[in-house]
């Protein structure tokens, strides 16, 4: 199986982080999000991935390279414009048309379980299969309805008014199963949204499925979702695969991170391969060190993510901020 990894979204309510950076690049814990995603889906028997790009996409090339380093086979798709979603699962036709394929959101954190949903989509026999997860909080405008044989009944503002008893309001988490037949729904050369195809698919009969699962995830759509991924995986919640020794209660360490013997660590706390934090610094609580970070004496850093290649001067407080080499954002 195939899977194609979005990744040419513009990022615009990350503004103006994504100015810098693209989206699929934010780091977790270190490891951009897209990589984590490709990880994921490699440790489930994927090896080759499409990626489709459109802003910043040199950067996210140059990272992933051919994928040979992570034992997978990346190809890319540009698009001068835009596609969507549907627009561009149709420009890869024909890579796509031969056996189902996955289609994952590059920007969301999930647990995917592979086996169960292809096993759902399989046994269903439908032409596409979303992973789910059930959140009744969520309005009618905002969610993708099941009813109780699993099948979508409705999305976002759409056939929202035909729910029966028994159904259930879902989040999208980004994952779905698609066979080759919905490629000839899709027109070609254009820009065209999934919800298109979605609306297509229903109204023909065809239908749409859904598989539910629990577990932690978030979009990281946001600067407070982006932040609070963070929190979460500091305090324990989701399976973050933090990097690096954890040397007490809250506070993982990089064996080769060079810290003074006097510097004060508040957990919870994450500390990234190659940092230097010289004598007299405090950090933490509730913060994260980049890789190859330098902090200078006496700094204070409280509450904040520290990207990669980030100088502190000494004496310096950074409080609640995101700080990169070329910026610093307030959370806000």
């Amino acid at each position: 199986m195939k899977a194609l990894v979005l990744a040419a979204g513009l990022g615009t309510r990350l503004k103006p982080i994504t100015n810098f950076i693209p989206k699929p690049l934010l780091p977790v814990f270190g490891v951009p999000i897209i990589e984590r995603n490709i990880l994921q889906l490699r440790d489930q028997g994927i090896s080759e991935f499409l990626v489709n790009l459109h802003h910043m996409p040199r950067q996210i090339v140059q990272r992933l390279k051919d994928g040979s380093s992570m034992g997978v086979r990346i190809r890319y798709s540009l698009e001068p414009t835009l596609l969507g979603t549907a627009g561009a699962i149709k420009k890869l036709e024909a890579q796509l048309k031969e056996a189902p394929f996955l289609v994952v959101n590059a920007d969301t954190f999930r647990p995917l379980p592979l086996k169960e949903l292809l096993a759902a989509h399989q046994a269903r026999g439908g032409p596409v299969t979303l992973l789910l997860q059930e959140n009744q909080e969520l309005s009618a405008e905002r969610s993708i309805t099941l009813n109780q044989a699993g099948e979508v009944v409705g999305f976002l503002d759409m056939f929202q008014e035909n729910l029966q008893d028994g159904s259930k309001r879902c989040d999208f988490l980004g994952v779905q199963i698609m066979e080759p037949e919905i490629l000839s729904m899709i027109p070609p050369d254009r820009p065209w949204e999934v919800h298109r195809l979605y609306l297509r698919l229903l109204e023909t009969g065809k239908g749409i499925l859904g598989h539910c699962q629990a577990g932690y995830w978030k979009d990281l759509g946001t600067l407070a979702a982006y932040r609070e991924i963070h929190l979460d995986g500091l305090e324990g919640r989701g399976s973050m695969g933090i990097p690096g020794e954890q040397i007490g209660p809250g506070l993982w360490v990089a064996s080769d991170a060079v810290i003074a013997p006097d510097v004060r660590l508040l957990a919870p706390l994450f500390v990234d391969s190659h940092a230097t934090v010289e004598s007299g610094a405090s950090l933490g609580p509730y913060t994260v060190v980049g890789r190859n970070c330098w902090i200078g004496s006496g700094a204070k850093v409280q509450e904040s993510i520290l990207w990669e290649e980030t100088r502190i001067q000494p004496g310096a407080l950074v409080l609640r901020s995101l700080v990169s080499p070329q910026f610093t954002q307030p959370w806000s």
